[in-house]
């Protein structure tokens, strides 16, 4: 049981009347719970018992005025029974006469003839008288012939009788009884004035005890019992889990393999109360809410009420939250980085009327590390920065109020360390070097003695190996075999067995092509290829087609200038002719001439 509380006494309500209890008080702190080997054995005092089953009443033959009464033990005694209470009563009298008997079995005399007594009994404790059985009565001198009962049929979820007696009757009373825990037997009363009876509701493959006696004109006549079994196999019983949520309400979650049925969730404050007269919610969901009264510890039970009476789960314990020990609302985070966390909540309940101190608690799961951190104030949206955090780690983290509540919680992943930038490779005659930006550079709270670790994956024989860590930002690789394409990593150099590690640089190299571009991410680079692949494509085809444009203009133009050439150089007389376009053709004696060189003297032609 949680008290919910930090004060030193607890009352335990919910306790069976005389049993042993072994007690141990576990002490809960903000962040440890304490266990201990003391223990106090107590032994709760004795109930009120049960009323006693069967009631027997015969007429004495010998001797007038006498009526032999008889009965079995109760159930539950919840004690020792000390003694038995016989009460008798003339018919429609309300004044009872009490006879004492140590024994099942007593006789009381000296009553009137041919008058009807009404008579009960009840057995004693040390706690007092307990429930009395079901009133029966007889006319002394009159002894009746017990009730004759036929089972006409038997299926899995019902049973059909047929009643019948030798004296005139007014009615039968039936009495069903079935037991599904050894200490709880259940019953139905019936009341038939026909000579056909059919139970229904019932459970396949229990047995069933069926209590017979006929109420005629002058008095009840003795008892028939008899047991039947139902057809079929006793279903299982369900499993029962409750939850509270509040101060007044219950969440009930029931697991069951069945088809789908009616439900009932049964409640009260003790086990007493929980059989005689229990709070009950039926529903065909097997989740459900249950609104309770106050804030008590309550007991649940849940059976199936329909199509037929099932067997009860096991108990389930719930104590209530009152107002002030409700948990935090809607823990959530709002912003993760690597080194810190933005939280949000709402307080328990809705505008409180002062301020309210909360506990975060913080638990690394990685490193097995606990802190805790307070904060007061009265807003209705709570928000805490959660700082010194670690880059690539796991937490626990929890809220509630200081005063040892329930507490609200979930877990934290923070951001790890980002990858490298820049990882390149050079290439010597038999080794390769990795070289990449150092992490300090971008990250402030990087330690360069922490340094970095260098996997490769290879392409053909599909296995990555680990080939060291360094505190430098390069790395000597040798021994690469030829043909074979390599995958290297880098990344910061993972702690505690590998739990904490920062993302890894991605490089890929063909020995045959030369490196690739390095990128963090196997998807990114796939991503950028998709990109640049086609830039690179069209821009290869127009430079390609503007070289082949320059290269047919720059043969046209070369053709053009040789036929001019020949066509006004004389390599005989080693002299050319110039003119304009219009005096192409005239002999014009006073037309410049350019004459008088060689072929190895340069032609400028301006």
């Amino acid at each position: 049981m949680d008290t919910h509380s930090n004060k030193s006494s607890y009352r335990l309500t919910v306790l069976k009347p005389d049993t042993t209890y072994q007690v141990k008080v576990l002490t809960q702190c903000l962040n440890k719970l304490h266990k201990t080997n003391e223990a106090i054995t107590i032994r709760t005092p004795e109930g009120f018992p049960d009323p006693p089953r069967n009631l027997q009443l015969t007429c004495d033959s010998n001797e007038d005025g006498t009526v032999k009464v008889s009965w079995s033990p109760p159930d539950n005694s919840h004690g020792l029974i000390r003694e038995y209470i016989v009460d008798y009563s003339e018919d429609e009298v309300n004044d009872w006469t009490s006879q004492r008997s140590t024994k099942n079995i007593t006789e009381v005399k000296e009553l009137q003839p041919n008058m009807l007594y009404r008579f009960r009994v009840a057995a004693v404790t040390s706690r007092g008288v307990g429930n009395w059985t079901e009133i029966k009565s007889i006319t002394p001198q009159k002894a009746l012939p017990p009730p004759v009962v036929k089972a006409t049929n038997i299926s899995s979820d019902s049973m059909s009788f047929s009643l019948s007696s030798q004296t005139e009757t007014k009615y039968y009373i039936v009495i069903v009884y079935w037991q599904f825990d050894s200490h709880v037997k259940e019953s139905h009363t019936y009341n038939i004035t026909q000579g056909e009876f059919k139970a229904t509701n019932l459970t396949a493959g229990t047995v069933y005890e069926m209590a017979v006696w006929a109420h005629t004109s002058i008095g009840d006549s003795p008892t028939t019992l008899s047991h039947y079994q139902t057809r079929g196999t006793q279903p299982e019983r369900p499993l029962l889990k409750v939850k509270a949520l509040n101060q007044t309400a219950v969440e009930c979650s029931i697991s069951i393999d069945s088809a789908p049925l009616v439900y009932g969730v049964f409640y009260a404050t003790s086990f007493l109360d929980l059989y005689r007269s229990p709070h009950q919610v039926q529903s065909t969901s097997l989740s459900l809410s249950v609104t309770v009264d106050s804030d008590e510890q309550y007991l649940f039970l849940a059976r199936v009420v329909s199509p037929f009476l099932g067997p009860p789960s096991d108990y389930a314990v719930v104590k209530m939250i009152p107002d002030e020990r409700l948990p935090p609302r809607n823990l959530h985070r709002v912003r993760v980085g690597k080194t810190q966390a933005l939280l949000k909540w709402q307080p328990p309940f809705d505008t409180p009327d002062g301020p309210l101190t909360y506990v975060i608690h913080v638990k690394d799961v990685i490193r097995k590390g606990e802190r805790d951190y307070k904060l007061t104030t009265k807003n209705n949206t709570v928000e805490y920065l959660l700082r010194g955090l670690e880059s690539g780690g796991r937490y626990s983290v929890s809220v509630r109020l200081r005063n040892m509540t329930k507490e609200a919680s979930f877990t934290l992943n923070t951001v790890p360390l980002p990858a490298p930038e820049a990882l390149k490779i050079l290439t010597e005659n038999d080794h390769v070097f990795l070289f990449w930006k150092s992490l300090a550079v971008q990250e402030k709270g990087f330690n360069e003695s922490r340094g970095y670790e260098v996997h490769v994956f290879d392409s053909v024989t599909k296995q990555t190996a680990y080939l060291g860590n360094t505190t430098e930002t390069y790395f000597r690789i040798s021994s690469l075999l030829v043909g074979h394409n390599y995958t290297f990593s880098v990344q910061a150099r993972c702690l505690l067995g590998g739990q904490l590690c920062g993302e890894p640089a991605l490089l890929l190299y063909n020995q045959q092509t030369g490196s690739r571009e390095a990128s963090h991410r196997d998807n990114h680079s796939r991503d950028m290829a998709s990109v640049v692949v086609p830039v690179l494509f069209l821009l290869v085809v127009v430079v390609g087609s503007g070289l082949v444009a320059l290269y047919i203009r720059h043969r046209r133009l070369q053709n053009n200038f040789t036929a001019f050439a020949n066509s006004h150089y004389n390599s005989r007389l080693g002299s050319a002719i110039f003119s304009s376009g219009d005096e192409l053709g005239d002999d014009d004696e006073d037309a410049p001439m350019i004459s008088g060189f060689s072929d190895d003297v340069p032609m400028v032609i301006a």
